[in-house]
């Protein structure tokens, strides 16, 4: 939680009454109340709310990105990563209930999200190429590559979010592991 600047404590608000209600429900000036910050310093940040969420969107990826970067990291197989690279999501989804709803809704836009992006896709595709050129794996394409390896896993959270079990059942955490592998090796 960030205390020491405006625009900090605002985005913190807003995630929490996103996480919990949505981005449609919480107005902005509830968020700024909740921030303790003027209705000036708001609007100087966050034009609308529009703006304010897709700060929110953009935060909520890149910490998302970087823990799976992490993991990916410390797997040396192309078998490994894809499977922690699914297992990693499904846990991030339980853990972050709330905000995983609003990742895995409306996407929002903005530079910063690009700049996140950009560099998130650069460095699955720097530890994906070693995985490539020695023959385990086809060319990262990153469309169709992110489609099959996380792709049902996203969809299967969709609807998971929005139940009431408190845990993704095991069998389908191996499931998505092994069909993303499935569809991303290439063939012996």
């Amino acid at each position: 939680m960030r205390s020491s600047d405006a625009r900090g404590r605002l985005i913190d608000s807003a995630r929490r009454r996103f996480a919990a209600d949505g981005t449609l429900a919480p107005a902005l000036d509830d968020v700024r109340r909740d921030a303790g910050v003027s209705v000036g310093a708001l609007y100087h940040h966050f034009p609308d709310k529009q703006a304010l969420a897709a700060a929110v969107f953009a935060e909520l990826i890149g910490e998302f990105q970087d823990g799976f970067l992490q993991i990916l990291r410390l797997e040396p197989t192309a078998e490994g990563g894809i499977r922690a690279g699914v297992e990693y999501h499904l846990k991030w989804v339980v853990e972050h209930r709330g905000e995983a709803a609003l990742l895995l809704g409306d996407r929002l836009e903005s530079p910063e999200l690009r700049d996140r992006n950009h560099a998130f896709l650069t460095a699955v595709a720097d530890w994906w190429r070693p995985h490539h050129a020695y023959g385990v794996v086809g060319p990262m394409e990153p469309g169709i590559t992110a489609a099959l390896w996380l792709g049902p896993a996203q969809e299967y959270s969709r609807y998971w979010v929005l139940g009431t079990e408190s845990s993704i059942p095991r069998r389908a955490v191996d499931a998505f592991a092994s069909a993303a592998w499935a569809a991303l090796r290439t063939e012996d």
